[in-house]
């Protein structure tokens, strides 16, 4: 369709739908403020009489949510003055009501405001899909000139606040016309949404089509054709002036237009993917040099010996990229068993229940002094860990109360009765582990691309904030590339290479 952007001077349109409820038997405040309709469909069949008049019916599929008391359209008078007026459902007349005030639901009034006919019909529908068919006679809608017959109409107005998801306009052209050659006799324009479609349907009959057609958006129809079909003209149809030559060159004026702008609009799509297939490549650059793993040089199933001499929780962290788990507080302790600094006995204990107590099978855990020198270790075993010096203190000063000895549900309890002080430790102690395992240089650094990419991401939303005055799609292209540039670099993590070396034979 030809997508005119002013309004014409002509202003002698079919249908112009305002949407709304009408004031009387309005429903509750509480629930009004909840309600919402959507058009699914707007069908207009329309005949183009040979006394230039225009016998339309609207069919109108509208889902209500909420309670609705009315619905209203109107429809642009001018000079095509409006006549016949009947609101149906399901086949059934509405009963006309002549007074101006609303009536009960099944009724419905018209009335002149200004230059529009107001048609409105009280209804009672609520969370329901209704359909309504308004008939009525536009007078004079076709214009009769000296060297043409002109119908030129609005479907749906630009004051229209709905975004109706089908329309479609079928004229049927008066008697003789399947004798004139289409397009040339008989030629046919739409304005509008550059989405639109006119075509012949048959050989005298035009079709007009629009899907998702946006709020406040027109759809526009114009046919010229032979004079000779519209004998029962009466006067006041005729313009006395030929039209036609002004009327060829005002379409081709507006079809030159619309073809830039389908130019445009496609050059913005293609610009759109352009930004958004970069941003990708940039990101997958990026990613090959700061998160993609690097290669080993081990590449076996199995692994026979330990490949480091550093602590289970230090391997949790290289394990985990820099995560704690509460097993390393439980795997440190067994650790510290095994080089001697701790020992663990099995025993029964009673602990107390709700009614009575019951003997529950732990571990004692014992303060060594000094480790046992009887057991042979390696060097590393000997010397204990900052992280591991700060867990026995903890458990012999505060868990145990400085007693030599200390029963694994007693750390139980302790987590449970003073959780503040327990969850305090235990988020010191694993964030300076994690702090001094990174000296081991267990991970690559980005360096500075973190703060790039985020200071580039921020920089895009703002440019494409600006963009959306001027282009929905780039602006919403750059937009969406600044998401991606700001958030998926924060996902980049890998191990060095000397680190990815320990985890695959620590895998094995």
């Amino acid at each position: 369709m030809n997508a005119k952007k002013t309004v014409r001077l002509v202003q002698i349109g079919w249908l112009s739908l305002l949407l709304g409820l009408t004031l009387a038997l309005a429903a509750a405040p509480g629930i009004a403020s909840a309600r919402s309709l959507s058009m699914q469909q707007v069908i207009v069949d329309a005949e183009a009489l040979p006394d230039a008049s225009l016998q339309v019916t609207e069919r109108l599929t509208i889902k209500f949510s909420g309670q609705w008391n009315g619905f209203y359209i109107k429809i642009p008078q001018g000079d095509t003055p409006i006549a016949d007026v009947v609101v149906r459902e399901k086949g059934q007349p509405y009963t006309f009501n002549p007074g101006a005030d609303y009536g009960p639901p099944g009724t419905y009034l018209h009335k002149t405001e200004g230059s529009q006919m107001l048609i409105d019909w009280s209804i009672s529908a609520r969370d329901e899909v209704r359909t309504f068919d308004v008939s009525y006679r536009v007078k004079n809608a076709v214009k009769i000139h000296n060297d043409a017959a002109e119908l030129y109409r609005k479907f749906i107005g630009e004051a229209n606040g709905n975004q109706i998801a089908a329309v479609q306009v079928n004229l049927q052209l008066p008697a003789g016309a399947e004798q004139y050659l289409q397009g040339e006799d008989i030629r046919i324009w739409g304005h509008g949404p550059l989405n639109g479609e006119v075509n012949f349907a048959g050989s005298d009959q035009v079709v007009w089509k629009v899907t998702d057609l946006p709020a406040y958006t027109f759809v526009e129809g114009r046919v010229v054709m032979p004079a000779d079909l519209f004998g029962a003209a009466p006067a006041s149809a005729r313009t006395g002036q030929n039209a036609l030559a002004a009327i060829l060159a005002e379409e081709e004026d507006w079809a030159q237009k619309a073809n830039q702008e389908r130019l445009q609009a496609r050059g913005e799509m293609a610009g759109g993917v352009g930004i958004i297939g970069g941003t990708l490549a940039g990101l997958l650059l990026l990613w090959r040099r700061f998160g993609r793993r690097h290669p080993t040089t081990f590449d076996g199933d199995y692994y026979r010996d330990l490949p480091a001499s550093y602590s289970p929780a230090e391997l949790s962290v290289l394990w985990n990229y820099k995560k704690m788990k509460a097993q390393d507080l439980t795997a440190t302790i067994l650790d510290l068993a095994r080089r001697r600094f701790i020992r663990l006995d099995q025993e029964n204990v009673a602990v107390r229940r709700l009614l009575g107590s019951k003997d529950v099978t732990t571990y004692r855990i014992t303060f060594l002094l000094q480790p046992d020198p009887a057991v042979a270790r390696k060097p590393e075993d000997t010397v204990l860990q900052p992280h591991e010096q700060e867990l026995l203190e903890f458990l012999r000063d505060e868990v145990g109360g400085g007693r030599e000895s200390l029963y694994l549900t007693d750390i139980e309890k302790f987590s449970k009765q003073k959780s503040k002080e327990f969850y305090g430790f235990w988020n010191e102690w694993s964030s300076d582990l994690i702090a001094r395992v990174e000296k081991r240089g267990f991970f690559d650094s980005s360096g500075k691309m973190t703060l790039l990419t985020v200071l580039s991401g921020v920089g895009l939303f703002v440019l494409g904030g600006f963009l959306l005055e001027h282009s929905v799609v780039l602006g919403i292209s750059v937009v969406i590339a600044g998401t991606l540039v700001l958030f998926i670099p924060l996902l980049f993590k890998r191990r060095s290479a000397s680190g990815q070396e320990d985890y695959v034979r620590w895998q094995a």
